[in-house]
């Protein structure tokens, strides 16, 4: 099964998750951003061949956990650099 097609099947469940983090205050987290961690992180060496065990696993994400994540993708992340950031925009 490809990326879309696990992204389509699961939007309900990351849907559902995003409006949990929502609640608790957390309002820029998104679909996108949800299935990108469990496709492009937890789930990159093996999908759980298992529908229920996937969706086991959207259920039982926690915000530290994704932000876990967030924070190793930006320390991770060589496309920005100090001098691609416009510091006078701040002042």
């Amino acid at each position: 099964m490809n990326k879309e097609s696990l992204k389509d099947r699961h939007k309900t469940w990351f849907h559902y998750k995003v409006m949990e983090f929502n609640e608790l205050g957390y309002e820029t987290i998104s679909k996108e951003d949800l299935s990108h961690y469990f496709l492009d992180y937890k789930w990159k060496k093996k999908i759980p061949e298992n529908l229920f065990e996937q969706i086991f696993q959207i259920n039982q994400l926690s915000i530290n956990e994704y932000f876990d994540f967030e924070s190793l993708e930006a320390q991770t992340n060589k496309e920005i650099t100090l001098e691609d950031i416009n510091l006078s925009e701040l002042f």
